[in-house]
């Protein structure tokens, strides 16, 4: 991936989502772009993390994601409204991409002392970036640390409320909570990941009111 084709793509796919919100009474909202300092200066936010972690955290780890850090050069924060009851503007959540915050970035960290069937366990390796909604209290999109970045980019994981364990390792070994390694159900990149996106919530034989198969669109 060529950044400066990626930028160009990304401004058409935004441009293409901004005209499709509007043909059908929704609104994109792109807020201003982060400075370079402040998107160099990510890995370092997170160090001020306040809780014990079981796990520690490496900011060598965190490596901004060249597609990601393209994205942030551009938009902090982009998101879709509606109004369902044809009052308040409200963000449409499947399609959410956050202001990168401590609170955000980290919202899928698990403190010291959770356990899954009396073993601790560790989401250090997870680092939250957007909204899933699969119709639980909370389901993210996730940058996954354990590994080396590729060509600069970061896999991405589905981390949610009823399948959190399966986005965890066990810290007394570092296996996976669940035998189904997560990372069959990512994407080798935030460009893969926003992409595809942007194609599934404009596709027609989707009610984008179901949550549920819009999530499940994405992992097809």
């Amino acid at each position: 991936m060529a950044s400066a084709t990626w930028r160009e793509d990304l401004k058409a796919l935004l441009d293409g989502m901004d005209t499709w919100a509007r043909q059908r009474g929704w609104r994109l909202v792109r807020e201003p772009p982060l400075t370079r300092e402040e998107v160099d200066a990510l890995p370092r936010l997170l160090s001020a993390y306040p809780y014990e972690l079981p796990t520690p955290y490496r900011e060598e780890a965190f490596v901004v994601p060249e597609s990601y850090l393209q994205f942030l050069l551009l938009h902090r924060e982009v998101r879709l409204e509606h109004q369902p009851d044809g009052e308040e503007w409200e963000t449409y959540r499947p399609f959410h991409i956050w202001t990168p915050t401590l609170e955000s970035l980290t919202a899928s960290w698990t403190p010291s002392g959770t356990t899954v069937d009396d073993r601790e366990i560790t989401t250090t390796d997870l680092i939250s970036f957007a909204d899933a909604h699969l119709g639980v209290e909370a389901a993210r999109w996730c940058f996954y640390t354990r590994t080396e970045p590729k060509g600069g980019e970061l896999p991405l994981l589905l981390e949610d409320n009823d399948y959190e364990a399966l986005a965890g390792h066990y810290v007394d070994d570092g296996e996976w909570l669940d035998s189904n390694a997560p990372l069959t159900f990512g994407f080798d990149s935030f460009e893969a990941w926003f992409t595809r996106l942007c194609a599934v919530v404009r596709r027609e034989d989707l009610d984008l009111n179901d949550s549920v198969a819009v999530g499940n669109a994405m992992l097809e």
